[in-house]
């Protein structure tokens, strides 16, 4: 079996730390994880494009395999581009090493992906990218507050922050997770370890999923009706941590944010209803709503909606809907284990109400298209805020035009 098989994963993301070292901008290291005990992720932001490597056992005793990931399809180009074999739609081979010196290897690695990094960064960012930056030409940066950042996945506003339009404060209270986002560049990129909510004492239980952190108890029952037993074990109280919970408009220097990304598993309505101040300059707010009760007495979808729309904003898409399969007697029948019919949760959009939108500050408008094209993919809306921007003599004329006939994510 071969060697990085049985490495422990702190051993193996050591084994790859040079490439951290090594990185310089316009390219960003932006995270690494462990996939399955023996895959190595590193996610990098290469004007703005999320591109991986794959460091995986390679088919002989000993041997690694690297691999490069397009991680968006609108990408994918600039990475075939380097002319590497193409071993996936979006994925392409960068080097085979064999089987040698051990304490070697995690150098010979980093230099083979920081080569791809270099080329990467020196062919720019996208064509149409760069053309509407330039025609925007903002003033400052998109303000982001992201509140629940646990680094599960690339967030939504991962392509503002890589080609450096985007500002982001963040909140997240576990302390594994916390630690997982220190390391970044604190100019576009800063941490907290405060829990934000309702003002006040409370407790963090943390569950052997990272993801089902919360302030709110798992309602057994609802697992027990999914009857999956990755949900059993992932739901399973691991420990508590004591909170003192800061209510979002108490955070000291909080900058005024134009877009807040939430998810803290069934605190958002505490979050929105101690926020109201920091929340009247946001255009937009992200939230994880919930739409089945994993936790008991936690705010509903209706809740939540109810409290955004008060403070003027309204429901403009939802970006991804999840669902579960509901295990039974069945469940191992082809057409019963397909099914997934239990909507469970989703991230949801909302926007400062649009018909206002004449009303908006340049700069408002203008961010409002880079959110529509980069975060939640509303190319219809970036175009109604690109005429909008023409009528005002703030873009060329011929801008919404050429915006409609190019490909942004």
């Amino acid at each position: 079996m071969s060697p990085l098989r049985t490495t422990k994963p702190d051993e193996l993301l050591a084994a790859v730390a040079p490439l951290v070292d090594g990185v310089r901008a316009p390219v960003d290291a932006h995270r690494s994880w462990v996939f399955q005990g023996r895959v190595v992720v590193l996610d990098y932001l290469v004007h703005g494009a999320p591109v991986g490597f794959d460091v995986l056992p390679g088919e002989r005793r000993g041997s690694w395999r690297i691999e490069v990931i397009a991680r968006n399809p609108v990408d994918g180009p600039l990475v075939a581009r380097l002319g590497l074999e193409r071993v996936a739609p979006r994925k392409f081979l960068v080097a085979e090493l064999p089987a040698g010196d051990r304490d070697a290897l995690p150098r010979a690695v980093a230099d083979h992906c920081l080569g791809v990094l270099d080329e990467l960064a020196a062919g720019g960012p996208t064509e149409p990218s760069q053309r509407l930056l330039d025609a925007l030409a903002l003033t400052d940066p998109v303000v982001v507050v992201d509140v629940g950042a646990n680094p599960l996945e690339l967030p939504a506003y991962t392509r503002l922050l890589g080609m450096g339009v985007a500002r982001v404060v963040g909140f997240e209270p576990q302390p594994e997770a916390f630690a997982e986002l220190q390391g970044r560049d604190p100019a576009r990129e800063l941490f907290f370890p405060h829990a934000i909510g309702s003002p006040g004492p409370g407790t963090l239980n943390v569950y052997n999923g990272s993801g089902f952190a919360s302030t709110f108890d798992i309602d057994d029952t609802s697992i027990d009706l999914i009857g999956n037993e990755r949900w059993h074990e992932g739901t399973r109280l691991r420990g508590t941590i004591p909170l003192e919970l800061t209510a979002l408009d108490d955070v000291p220097d909080l900058p005024a944010l134009d877009l807040l990304k939430i998810d803290v598993q069934g605190g958002e309505l505490a979050v929105f209803s101690f926020g109201r101040r920091a929340l009247s300059t946001a255009l937009c707010v992200i939230p994880e709503v919930a739409f089945f009760p994993l936790y008991r007495d936690a705010p509903s979808f209706a809740d939540v909606h109810q409290e955004l729309v008060a403070q003027g904003f309204q429901l403009h898409k939802f970006m991804f809907q999840k669902s579960v399969h509901l295990h039974g007697s069945q469940t191992a029948t082809d057409r019963i284990r397909d099914s997934r019919s239990q909507l469970v949760d989703g991230d949801a959009v909302y926007l400062r109400d649009l018909r206002g939108l004449a009303s908006w500050a340049d700069d408002e408008v203008k961010k409002l298209v880079l959110l529509a094209t980069y975060v939640f993919d509303s190319p219809d809306l970036a175009v109604r805020a690109l005429d909008e921007l023409v009528r005002r003599g703030q873009v060329p004329a011929g801008l919404p035009a050429s915006y409609a006939a190019a490909r942004y994510v």
